[in-house]
């Protein structure tokens, strides 16, 4: 949530890339442009929309018990930060294959929910008739049209960081749904999702280990090489489907969950050497970047929940 002030008869100029943060003096005054100022306040309760993506296959009834039963340490890690979560299960593949459609009663489970634990339990037991390995696909088509208005409504909101889990014993097979790159298309798919709603899309993944799969108290899994390969670019975890601790892993992505944003739109584009930053009335002077192309405040690392940050600029149009 951010909240900015109204500027009026403001001009644009086109531009494009980074610019690391610039400063004129304390004493400098800018000139011949009125200033403008900004004030935005981080979210204080980030709100998250967590995605399972669990393997239905008929090798699968071990690590579904033990996801059942590794919930509440999951939840008790979002109810610990006050998170809003929304939390949905679907299994593998497209609709005509019997996937992506979130499952339970309700299909999306929240802190208001009476039993959560149960709630998990009964929609995270997906049985064992699956046939698809198509994770990734499974993650593109249930948060696009039509399952997002349709089936999935309600799920995916526009102000959410997105955390999609994906839990196989095989590896990814989304060629069909999404074509000779799947996970190429996965990663631009969560890259649309950070820019439409300004917050983080990542993928974590608990598959068989890499390279030759492994080997536990669950029973074996082959290497999760696609699932690994995206999970690791788009910012997620990799963990072990094979470990004995299952719910200890949970709570690793519990606190994967805990998320700020990191950056704030501006209004128009300012001057570069006249932008100030201060956050919580102090200039920061370090830790922070000028994005033009939109414009838009970046931190190294996000400012605290629920602090103030004001960005004061002259308009780069005003520039002779």
């Amino acid at each position: 949530m951010f909240v900015a002030l109204p500027i009026i008869g403001l001009g644009l100029l086109a531009q494009t890339g980074c610019v690391e943060n610039s400063f004129f003096d304390e004493d400098r005054q800018v000139q011949d442009t009125l200033p403008i100022e900004e004030t935005f306040q981080q979210a204080p309760l980030p709100a998250v929309d967590v995605l399972w993506i669990v393997d239905d296959t008929g090798s699968m009834a071990e690590e579904q018990a033990a996801l059942a039963d590794g919930f509440s340490r999951f939840v008790n890690r979002l109810d610990a930060q006050e998170l809003a979560y929304q939390i949905g299960v679907v299994t593998p593949g497209s609709v005509s294959d019997g996937g992506a459609v979130l499952r339970g009663d309700p299909w999306i489970i929240t802190p208001s929910v009476s039993d959560p634990d149960g709630a998990f339990a009964d929609a995270v037991d997906v049985g064992l008739d699956g046939s698809s390995q198509a994770g990734l696909g499974a993650l593109v088509a249930a948060l696009s049209e039509p399952l997002i208005t349709q089936e999935n409504r309600g799920f995916r909101r526009s102000a959410a960081a997105l955390f999609a889990v994906i839990v196989s014993d095989a590896d990814d097979d989304s060629v069909d749904d999404l074509g000779d790159d799947p996970v190429d298309e996965a990663l631009a798919f969560l890259a649309s999702e950070e820019q439409r709603t300004g917050r983080p899309a990542r993928l974590s993944a608990i598959v068989g280990d890499e390279p030759t799969g492994c080997s536990g108290d669950g029973g074996t899994a082959l290497p999760g090489t696609a699932y690994a390969e995206t999970a690791l670019a788009s910012g997620g975890d990799v963990l072990s489907i094979c470990s004995a601790d299952l719910e200890a892993l949970l709570g690793s992505l519990g606190k994967l969950a805990i998320s700020w944003p990191d950056s704030f739109p501006l209004q128009a584009e300012p001057l570069t050497d006249t932008t100030q930053v201060s956050v919580d009335g102090k200039r920061i002077n370090a830790g922070w970047a000028l994005v033009l192309d939109p414009p838009a405040i970046v931190f190294d690392e996000a400012p605290a929940a629920g602090a103030w940050i004001v960005v004061t600029y002259a308009l780069a149009a005003a520039e002779q």
